[in-house]
């Protein structure tokens, strides 16, 4: 008879644990891809303003518009670096949450071996004693 594995619970709780890492990693990703877009997608716009000012007024205009995009980029430069840093920890929870799993999954697999090996012997001791019992019976 087969004795259930005792951990099986805890090993479904961190399975689940696990995979919901696995999702918080996956937006993390997600979020951070999109920020370095985003980033990219600016200095290519803020590459490509023109300079040419026929007046005082475009020249401020210009000017302004340098200085915000110029303050945008340091706000997006501070929202990829917040970004990367939920990269990485989500991604150090999700290895933390694998390890884990993992263990368990060791110790699930050790215990149907462990039970697998106990089911043979019961089985051969089983089969000794029957053959043990068609010698007597041959013997008389």
């Amino acid at each position: 008879m087969t004795r259930g594995f005792s951990l099986s619970g805890l090993l479904r709780v961190r399975a689940i644990q696990e995979r919901a890492a696995a999702q918080r990693l996956s937006r993390a990703a997600i979020e951070a891809e999109q920020t370095a877009s985003r980033d990219r997608q600016l200095r290519a716009a803020l590459a490509v303003t023109g300079s040419d000012a026929a007046d005082v007024r475009a020249l401020a205009a210009l000017a302004a518009a340098r200085v915000a995009g110029r303050s945008l980029l340091a706000d997006l430069t501070s929202l990829t670096e917040v970004r990367q840093a939920a990269l990485h920890e989500a991604r150090g929870e999700h290895e933390s949450a694998r390890k884990e799993v993992r263990g368990l999954e060791r110790l699930a697999d050790a215990h149907t071996a462990r039970e697998l090996a106990a089911d043979r012997r019961a089985e051969q001791l089983e089969l000794d004693e029957i053959a043990a019992r068609a010698r007597g019976e041959l013997r008389q």
